[in-house]
């Protein structure tokens, strides 16, 4: 396969628990380049904390840079978690995000935040969001739950405790996301949604199948965890007949990121393009090396290897990303610029914001 034809869907301008920062945005274009890719697409996880605040403002930005070659999934703003049961308007955000050029939404439900957060996605106060998200087909991007191995202090991999992200028994059961996001389909089952990571049953594909044709608009991508190559590799003849049945509706992600303050730019971008051949190698190959471990991999038809590479991200997101609307857009990052001057923790971001205010002054040109 040529590398040209190859869609990352699935990437974040920084790591999830860190402070997403301006120079992140060329951190994106040094690596779409380097790994030859044809396009990426960049999710912004926001919710109410204030470290997120840079990433949809980065986020439009790199879509007004780099236009033909950018995807963005907007995140909505929440309020506070002591006030998450009041009404807010989430539906009028995600319309705002989409008016002035997001490609999608991205929606997180990650046990490390349900300390905080315990309202429900089939909550009421979701209706109007969810409602509108099916009526317009916009694509959403819903992260569920996290690997099983994350609830047992025994096989959680020590890197992944190390990131503070072992569950135990003082947050919700693996088992209790997977009701919580089938309660909320029975309500909104047309969502235009990709849940990634395999919906983290790669090592139970017959429920997965179960979901699948419970919920035939839903898809998935194979953005790693990296438990899901080597649970493929065990059951290597059906991960391949899943793939081969489903192939229409799997999209190759990676969940790359920039660098940051704990590994610089171009290590990265590395690891991140090592990532990618590594994943190819194990879809285009009857054996593969993934993260040093010898697997069997899935030698998948040329014709199926293009749908997830690339076909189904385009049928699922735009054939080309969506244009901004420059004058919304930086409405809304003098919105969050706001935001983030009203709270204390915000005043390290605000040189930040004004970087990208003055970058999309440039790009806008006078005012007509």
């Amino acid at each position: 396969m040529m590398a040209g034809k190859l869609i990352d869907g699935h990437y974040h301008l920084g790591r999830t628990a860190k402070t997403t920062r301006f120079e992140n945005v060329e951190d994106l274009f040094a690596y779409r380049e380097e790994a030859g890719l044809e396009a990426v697409c960049v999710h912004s996880i926001v919710q109410w904390e204030t470290k997120n605040l840079l990433r949809n403002p980065l986020a439009i930005l790199a879509k007004l840079t780099d236009p033909k070659r950018i995807y963005a999934f907007g995140g909505v703003i929440y309020p506070q978690p002591d006030r998450q049961s009041e009404p807010f308007d989430y539906a009028g955000q995600a319309k705002e995000l989409i008016s002035m050029g997001f490609d999608g939404i991205k929606i997180q439900n990650k046990p490390l935040y349900k300390g905080e957060w315990s309202l429900p996605y089939y909550h009421e106060n979701f209706d109007d969001f969810f409602a509108w998200l099916e009526k317009e087909q916009i694509p959403v991007m819903f992260h569920v739950g996290d690997p099983k191995e994350f609830w047992d202090i025994n096989r959680i991999p020590k890197q992944m405790y190390d990131f503070g992200w072992y569950y135990g028994e003082d947050l919700p059961s693996y088992e209790s996301f997977y009701e919580e996001t089938d309660r909320m389909l029975k309500k909104f089952p047309g969502l235009n949604m990709t849940i990634p990571h395999f919906y983290f049953l790669s090592d139970d594909l017959k429920r997965l199948r179960h979901f699948m044709d419970t919920y035939p608009n839903v898809k998935i991508d194979i953005t790693p965890g990296g438990e899901m190559y080597f649970n493929f590799s065990i059951c290597q003849d059906f991960a391949r007949e899943f793939f081969l049945e489903y192939q229409d509706r799997i999209l190759f992600g990676t969940d790359n990121y920039g660098g940051n303050e704990d590994s610089g730019s171009k290590e990265q971008r590395l690891l991140g393009i090592k990532k990618i051949q590594e994943m190819k190698a194990f879809l285009e190959q009857k054996e593969s090396v993934f993260q040093g471990v010898r697997l069997r991999g899935l030698s998948l038809p040329e014709s199926v290897l293009h749908r997830i590479y690339r076909d189904n991200f385009i049928r699922w997101a735009g054939k080309e990303p969506k244009p901004v609307r420059p004058l919304e857009a930086e409405q809304m990052v003098k919105g969050y610029r706001r935001l983030a001057e009203e709270r204390e923790e915000g005043k390290d971001l605000l040189p930040d914001f004004d970087k990208v205010l003055e970058a999309l002054e440039k790009r806008r040109g006078p005012r007509e």
